[in-house]
């Protein structure tokens, strides 16, 4: 790998209002390699990366790339200078196929402006082969599942002879086989001399496949080293200023009795006659592979998608009427895997997020919602879950952290002191040091008495934080394990149909 820079960030700085959130930022990227470049959420990691793909201006500093001056104002600056952005939420036609969406930026075009089809296929075919994608140039891509999606955004990059590829959290909705597959063509594109900038909380894949790792914390770039020089316990102090020996806290907490009882749920071909039953203070993992049919199941639960068969017992009685108002009015709370989509209304406050589930309960006279119970409910929760905003009643939940963003979600059903949660990847997409402010969270949930369902990929966590886990495998049950009986491999075993 050559030495050679390819880009230099020079003293960068970024504020936003008052808030100063890049503080004199200097970094190199050489030439050909693999840049980790990690942080708690708000580190600062999207601002620069933003600034550098011609999202964001800087307020001060420079950039050089291949030795020149660089200050795109615009992202399609950042392109014809051969930068590529892969964002989490991919920018791809969902109608369109698969060659389209490859050249829907440069179409060949033939006499009178019309397409060469027969060109952009042959093209589309050739990167489909060097990746070695299980489609075919005219495939639709919302036909498609998430991993091979994300390669003909890669391929869009190549098209446009991108030298530097960003990648933002690439592997957050992807299976194993496709995390194994990205970075394949990630190896393929190092050996080809693109040079990338590999954003990821998740510590493991960056040391296994970056070549050096850069850690922000607070918009300060705190260090700059080869990986062999690193361990995981040395950059999670770097990111997040302090040793982080107790990821998963422990509480003194009673199980009582039971609290939530399922029986016999069906939904088509997704749940197959799932029961289980789950008591007050426990705290209950859901594992499965992909498409083993967790995220239905809680889905059925909380009445957001319906059952075709089955019977829910909460607190002694029947959920006569499985829907989210009936769960709510009886105290369960949802938290589903899709904060930004199903979760917070992005473009609202962090107040107006908070409140939103008991603003019935904040109406004074006349129907008018009072703004003094608005306000001290907020507040209240804003400051026993830390969550960091300059402004909860200005501040936009879209411009939040991951991490923020999740405990807002958590907040406003905390507000309502339900007496169950469904968590659904509650920790997705959020960094080391976040994670273990939101297992503290749920801890403390499940002292006071509350019945927790947590779903994870993470087995690691699920092992970390829960009382016992339910494992499924094609849409039912087939294990219960015990705290005290958790082994990564048995665990997965029943995952793939191994288990007895």
């Amino acid at each position: 790998m050559s030495t050679e820079n390819i880009l230099s960030l020079k003293e960068i700085s970024k504020s936003f209002f008052s808030a100063k959130v890049l503080h004199e930022i200097s970094l190199e990227v050489k030439n050909g390699e693999v840049l980790g470049l990690v942080g708690e959420n708000g580190a600062g990691k999207s601002t620069l990366m933003n600034i550098l793909g011609g999202v964001l201006p800087m307020d001060s500093g420079s950039m050089e790339l291949n030795g020149l001056p660089y200050a795109p104002q615009n992202p399609k600056d950042a392109v014809k200078a051969g930068i590529a952005f892969i964002h989490q939420e991919l920018s791809l036609f969902s109608n369109l196929t698969v060659a389209e969406n490859m050249f829907i930026d440069d179409l060949p075009l033939g006499a009178f402006g019309s397409v060469l089809y027969a060109k952009m296929h042959t093209e589309s075919q050739k990167f489909i082969d060097t990746f070695g994608v299980d489609t075919s140039p005219g495939a639709k891509v919302s036909t498609l599942p998430m991993g091979i999606r994300q390669t003909i955004e890669i391929t869009k990059a190549l098209i446009k002879n991108a030298g530097i590829i960003i990648f933002d959290e690439p592997t957050t909705s992807l299976s194993q086989k496709e995390k194994e597959n990205l970075f394949k063509i990630i190896a393929h594109l190092k050996e080809t001399g693109v040079t990338i900038i590999y954003i990821s909380h998740i510590l493991e894949d960056v040391f296994e496949y970056c070549d050096r790792i850069a850690v922000l914390r607070d918009g300060n770039l705190i260090g700059v080293e080869a990986k062999a020089n690193l361990d995981r316990a040395k950059v999670i102090k770097m990111m997040v200023g302090r040793e982080l020996n107790q990821v998963y806290p422990k509480v003194e907490k009673t199980i009582g009795t039971t609290m939530y009882e399922a029986r016999g749920i069906k939904q088509g071909k997704a749940v197959k006659d799932v029961s289980f039953t789950l008591k007050a203070g426990e705290i209950v993992g859901l594992f499965g592979l992909m498409g083993a049919g967790r995220t239905e199941l809680v889905r059925c639960l909380f009445g957001v998608d319906k059952m075709d068969e089955g019977e829910i017992i909460f607190q002694g009685k029947p959920l006569n009427k499985i829907n989210p108002e009936t769960c709510i009015e009886r105290g369960i709370a949802f938290v589903t895997e899709d904060r930004r989509q199903e979760g917070l209304m992005m473009p609202r406050t962090v107040k107006e997020n908070l409140v939103l589930v008991k603003l019935n309960e904040m109406v004074a006279t006349a129907g008018i919602v009072s703004r003094k119970l608005e306000e001290s409910n907020a507040e209240s929760v804003v400051g026993e879950l830390t969550i960091k905003t300059y402004d909860k009643n200005r501040q936009a939940v879209k411009n939040l952290s991951g991490g923020n963003q999740q405990k807002v979600v958590l907040g406003k059903w905390i507000m309502r002191g339900p007496s169950m949660f469904i968590l659904d990847e509650p920790t997705r997409g959020v960094d080391v040091g976040a994670k273990a402010e939101i297992y503290s969270i749920v801890n403390s949930m499940a002292k006071n008495g509350a019945t927790i369902l947590f779903v994870s990929s993470e087995m690691e966590e699920l092992m970390g934080v829960c009382d016992r886990i339910m494992v499924m495998r094609k849409g039912k049950l087939v294990a219960d394990i015990p705290k005290g009986e958790y082994e990564q491999d048995k665990i997965i075993n029943f995952a793939l149909g191994g288990g007895n």
